[in-house]
């Protein structure tokens, strides 16, 4: 016959036994579930490290590209002011040699401004320094203008006065209408 202890010996063993079977395999399940999450876990940060990654090269190159953008669009408004500076001071200086003409060349312009802009019956107030040509360029004029007593505040050329207008013939007039036509083929012709 079998001794009692023993029964309840092997009974104990049996369900600890079991018991640590059963341990172990919930300690399996719960590594393997545990590995699963993690390997989950893995996966959802590298998942979100690319898009972070990519939000950050897209955020990095919008940065980029609109820096790269003003720096174009500053570069070109400072070469245009260059530029723009360049021809201002070629029609100044432009402006400053036709009014320093003399003589010939002096008289055959003012000549073709009465000519073309004078109208019969006009009153003609000359620059200070035109008085004496103009003077002597009414009577080449094909119609009749009168020689004002007063002066033309400015430099070079003339002012006529009519009936109801005012025609600013100055050298200064002459050379602004002269770039408003000439402007752009004068910059074709410095900057290309």
């Amino acid at each position: 016959m079998e001794n009692p202890g023993n029964r309840a010996d092997k009974l104990i063993g049996r369900i600890l036994g079991e018991a640590e079977a059963d341990a172990k395999a919930a300690r399996d399940k719960a590594a393997e579930s545990c590995r699963a999450v993690m390997a989950d876990c893995d996966k959802k940060i590298a998942e979100r490290a690319e898009i972070g990654a990519a939000s950050r090269d897209t955020a990095v190159k919008g940065v980029l590209d609109g820096a790269r953008t003003r720096a174009e669009l500053d570069g070109r408004k400072e070469t245009l002011s260059v530029r723009r500076r360049i021809l201002d001071e070629a029609f100044a200086a432009a402006a400053q040699e036709l009014n320093a003409l003399a003589g010939s060349r002096r008289e055959a312009i003012l000549l073709r401004l009465l000519t073309t802009e004078a109208a019969e019956g006009d009153v003609v107030l000359p620059a200070k320094q035109d008085r004496p040509v103009i003077e002597k360029l009414l009577s080449q004029v094909p119609v009749k203008l009168t020689l004002a007593d007063e002066d033309a505040p400015f430099e070079g050329g003339f002012l006529l006065r009519g009936g109801s207008y005012e025609k600013d013939c100055s050298l200064n007039a002459l050379m602004a209408e002269l770039r408003l036509k000439e402007e752009t083929n004068a910059a074709r012709i410095l900057f290309t």
